[in-house]
């Protein structure tokens, strides 16, 4: 079969490393229509503990993408009975959770969300981290909230890589940091690259972050004492989709619909400019399921909205770009067949047109957060075309279940 890309260019499918996909179609078509070909999901400690029935289902369904599926800590410490997110798990419960670490068959990596479990103490971390290493798993970890603990919880997660010897990724971190202490963090997380440790680290090109409304994240403390400003604050899904909330709509929200999300703007567009200054930091879109006309943009826009905004403005070049969305994220999953064009090579590809290549996703309120992108012509995952002049071709589903040796 011949395919026209007649003045395209043709890539490797792009690699999303922090994803909330967890076989969610609605979401993975969003992804695909991007070009993302594999994600890592169960991420931020959030996950399937049953992996051997996720996989299962997987098969069984079937999926747009290739997906691979880490184990997430939150999730372990609601299994072994520590549903107190602000409270440390027992000796007894962290011994459990070692075990389930080591039975969680096919898992890619442990995932730690720290703002979300802030009762987790490090020592729990650390033995942990020290279990996933030790089967063979990376870690990756959305940190503890820089509102009380600054780069310390930066340096907390970096040192699991000393620690453990292991792989570590530190999570979106635009959405972690912003101003001055952007530089600051990519200083010492270049210190540490150099020193030979395992570390990696994505980032999304958005400086407004979004999660669910009930969690630790969005406690009322970070309002009252810690700077965050209710004219920053919207809704993303709910009823409230897309308005600016007061302090009483919050109020409602986390009261009765805790599942609700909300997004929250910190940060300027200097962030993302800064965090990029860091080689070989990859693009990721922390994005995840949502009702249709609701959620965060970051779902459908974050490939061609990096293209957008660092490569064709001139900050970055194409190839550099290119590494960061495909070979590099390869690099650092350790998927020798994918993130390159070779012989060999899983045929997970893009053909993009150059020119029309735009995000038209926007935020609830503006637009509709899942609008697809312009100029994602073809793709191709494992050697089967999904997407064909920018249409989808209906039913195919020629994702794999990526699952740890």
């Amino acid at each position: 079969r011949v395919v026209d890309a007649g003045g395209g260019i043709l890539v490797p499918g792009f690699i999303d490393v922090h994803a909330h996909t967890d076989s969610d179609l609605p979401c993975a078509e969003k992804f695909l229509a991007q070009g993302i070909t594999t994600v890592l999901s169960g991420n931020c400690g959030f996950s399937p503990v049953n992996l051997d029935e996720f996989f299962a289902d997987f098969e069984r369904t079937g999926y747009p993408i290739n997906q691979a599926e880490q184990i997430g800590h939150t999730d372990l410490r609601r299994v072994v009975g520590q549903g107190d997110v602000y409270a440390p798990a027992t000796k007894a419960q962290i011994e459990q959770m070692k075990v389930l670490i080591q039975q969680a068959r096919g898992a890619w990596g442990l995932s730690f969300g720290l703002e979300y479990a802030p009762g987790a103490p490090p020592e729990e971390v650390r033995e942990l981290a020290r279990t996933a290493v030790d089967a063979g798993r990376l870690i990756s970890i959305h940190i503890r909230s820089i509102k009380t603990d600054g780069l310390r919880s930066l340096e907390e997660a970096l040192e699991l890589a000393v620690i453990t010897g292991g792989r570590v990724i530190i999570s979106h971190l635009v959405y972690m940091f912003n101003g001055p202490l952007v530089k600051q963090a990519t200083a010492m997380i270049a210190e540490y690259q150099q020193r030979g440790f395992d570390v990696w680290v994505d980032s999304g090109v958005y400086t407004a972050f979004s999660t669910y409304a009930g969690t630790p994240v969005f406690d009322e403390i970070v309002f009252t004492k810690y700077g965050y400003s209710f004219d920053k604050l919207r809704a993303a899904t709910g009823k409230y989709a897309g308005q600016i909330l007061d302090r009483e709509k919050y109020r409602e929200v986390r009261r009765d619909s805790p599942r609700d999300s909300f997004i929250y703007e910190p940060g300027t567009p200097q962030d993302i400019y800064d965090a990029y200054t860091l080689p070989g930091l990859m693009v990721s879109t922390d994005g995840g399921k949502a009702p249709p006309g609701t959620g965060h943009p970051q779902g459908a826009a974050t490939f061609p909205r990096f293209f957008r905004m660092m490569v064709k403005s001139g900050r970055m070049s194409f190839l550099d770009g290119l590494r960061r969305c495909s070979l590099i994220p390869a690099n650092a999953l350790h998927l020798p067949h994918k993130g390159r064009i070779a012989e060999g090579a899983d045929a997970d590809l893009v053909v993009l047109d150059w020119d029309r290549l735009e995000e038209t996703a926007d935020f609830p309120g503006s637009g509709d957060p899942g609008s697809p992108p312009r100029g994602v012509r073809h793709v191709f995952v494992n050697g089967v075309q999904e997407i064909e002049n920018e249409k989808r071709i209906p039913g195919v589903l020629a994702g794999m279940c990526l699952r740890h040796l």
